[in-house]
C-alpha cells in the first residue's frame, strides 16, 4: 500500500516518548508498504538524523519551521475557532506540498501521529478522496485530558487558556473519530479518558521497548558508585519538571537522613532554568543532552517521582527492560502492565516514596529480585513486534517492504510560514 505517514515533529531522534513511538511504528510500517513520510521540524539539530529514516521510507518530506515565531503565530488562535496546538503545526506551505504528494503518488492509506496532524488531512484539497482510503489516528495521549489537567494545576490566566485548548481538542479529537476508521491510544487508561471519541473506534497499542538494547548486561563507561538515583527525560516538559523538582524539594532531603551520600542524575535534553537550578545542590548532577542514556540508568536506581503523567512513561519501560529497581508514583505507573512491590516499587506520596527508595538503595538484595522481575516482565508485555502487530489488521500489509530509492525533500520557512495558514 501507498501509505502516507504524518508526524507532528520528525521522528529521530528517540530522545522523548512520541518520538520513540512514531519511529518504531513507522519501522513496522515501512516493511509492509511504501512509505511517504511527512514532517515538521521546529528543532535544527534533528536534521542531523533525517539520513537515518532513509531505509525506512520512498520519500521524506520535511518542513523546517522557527518555533518561536510558531509559537507567536499559534497564540493568536485564541481570536478564532482553533485550537493552539492545531495551527502551531499546520503550515501552509507544508498542506501544499502533501496535497501534490498525494496526487503524484496516488496515496491509498494514511497513518497519522498526534491529533494536530489530522488537519492536513481535513484541510486538503483532496479530502473527498482520502474519505475512501483508511485512516489511522494514533493519538498516542488523550491531549484534551492532559491540557485539562494543566488548566487544574495553574493561576487564572494560563489555567483560561488551557482549558480552551483542552476544549477545541476534545472537538479535534470527536471530528478524528468520526472520519478515521480507528483511533490508537498507548494504554486502557487512555482509552478510557477518549470520552469525545466513540469507545468502539479506540485501540490500546502500548507502547514496546528495544530489548536488545536497553538490556541488563550494557556496560557502562561512567563511574557511578552507589547509592545513586537516576531520572531521565524531556527536561523541559512541564511534567518532568514538576515532578523533579518535588522530588529534590520534598523527598530527597528524607533519604539523605538515611543516605548521606547518595546522588541524583537529572539526564536529558533541554533542562529548563528549574532544573538547572537543581543543581546548585551538591549531590544532584544536570547532565544535559547524553549520547547514551543507559551509561547513566544501568548504575542507579531509576525514579519516577511525576506528579502529572499521561500515556506509558518509557523512562520506565527501560528502566525495567534494563533490570533496574525503580520507585514510582501511580501517575507514571498509570498504564504499566506489572505488578507493584515485584516489579517495581509503586508510593504515593512524599514520605513513602522516599521510604521505598532507601529500601532500594540500602537493601542490595531487594534491589536485585525487583530488576530481575522488571526485566521479565518488560520481555513478557513490551516487544514492540507484538504490539504493533494489531496494524496489520488496520492496514493490511501489500508486501512493498522497505523502499530502495529515497527522495528527501527539504524547505526552510520562518516569516512567510509563521503569518499564514491554509485557507
Amino acid at each position: 500500500m501507498k501509505l502516507l505517514v504524518l508526524t507532528h515533529r520528525l521522528p529521530c531522534p528517540p530522545h522523548k516518548g512520541e518520538k520513540i513511538r512514531a519511529l518504531n511504528i513507522l519501522k513496522f510500517l515501512a516493511t509492509r508498504h511504501e512509505v511517504h513520510l511527512v514532517s515538521l521540524v521546529d528543532d535544527d539539530n534533528d536534521l542531523r538524523y533525517v539520513d537515518q529514516l532513509h531505509p525506512h521510507v520512498r520519500s521524506l518530506t520535511v518542513q523546517q519551521v522557527h518555533p518561536r515565531l510558531r509559537k507567536a503565530f499559534a497564540l493568536s488562535a485564541v481570536a478564532s475557532d482553533e485550537s493552539v496546538s492545531s495551527r502551531y503545526f499546520h503550515v501552509a506551505a507544508l498542506q501544499r506540498r502533501v496535497d501534490a504528494l498525494i496526487e503524484r503518488e496516488g496515496i491509498a492509506g494514511v497513518f497519522c501521529s498526534s491529533s494536530p496532524t489530522a488537519e492536513y488531512v481535513f484541510r486538503s484539497r483532496h479530502a473527498t478522496r482520502l474519505r475512501d482510503v483508511p485512516k489511522v489516528m494514533d493519538l498516542i495521549d488523550v491531549d484534551s485530558v492532559k491540557w485539562r489537567h494543566y488548566a487544574e494545576q495553574s493561576h487564572a490566566g494560563s489555567a483560561w487558556l488551557y482549558r480552551r485548548e483542552a476544549r477545541y481538542l476534545a472537538a479535534l479529537e470527536s471530528r478524528i473519530g468520526q472520519q478515521f476508521d480507528r483511533v490508537l491510544v498507548v494504554s486502557e487508561a487512555e482509552r478510557r479518558c477518549c470520552d469525545s471519541v466513540a469507545q468502539d473506534r479506540v485501540t490500546a497499542v502500548p507502547n514496546g521497548v528495544d530489548l536488545d538494547y536497553f538490556a541488563p548486561s550494557v556496560a557502562t563507561s561512567v563511574e557511578c558508585h552507589p547509592p545513586t538515583l537516576v531520572f531521565t527525560g524531556v527536561m523541559d516538559y512541564r511534567p518532568n519538571v514538576d515532578g523533579i523538582a518535588w522530588f529534590v524539594r520534598s523527598i530527597l532531603p528524607s533519604i539523605r537522613t538515611a543516605v548521606p551520600d547518595v546522588r541524583l542524575f537529572i539526564v536529558g535534553n533541554r533542562p529548563s532554568k528549574t532544573v538547572q537550578r537543581l543543581a546548585s545542590d551538591p549531590g544532584v548532577v544536570v547532565t544535559g543532552f547524553v549520547p547514551d542514556v543507559r551509561e547513566y540508568v544501568a548504575r542507579g536506581v531509576s525514579i519516577a517521582p511525576l506528579r502529572i503523567a499521561r500515556g506509558i512513561q518509557n523512562k520506565v519501560l527501560e528502566a525495567m527492560a534494563m533490570g533496574r529497581p525503580i520507585v514510582a508514583t501511580p501517575q507514571a505507573f498509570e498504564g504499566i502492565d506489572a505488578e507493584p512491590g515485584r516489579d517495581l516499587m509503586v508510593a504515593g506520596d512524599e514520605g513513602e516514596f522516599a521510604a521505598r527508595t532507601i529500601e532500594c538503595l540500602q537493601d542490595q538484595a531487594h534491589a536485585d529480585r525487583l530488576g530481575r522481575a522488571a526485566r521479565a516482565r518488560a520481555e513478557q508485555c513490551y516487544s514492540w513486534s507484538k504490539n504493533l502487530a494489531l496494524l496489520d489488521d488496520l492496514l493490511p500489509a501489500t508486501g512493498a517492504g522497505p523502499a530502495p530509492v529515497v527522495v528527501q525533500h527539504t524547505q526552510r520557512s520562518l516569516l512567510a510560514d509563521a503569518v499564514s495558514r491554509a485557507s
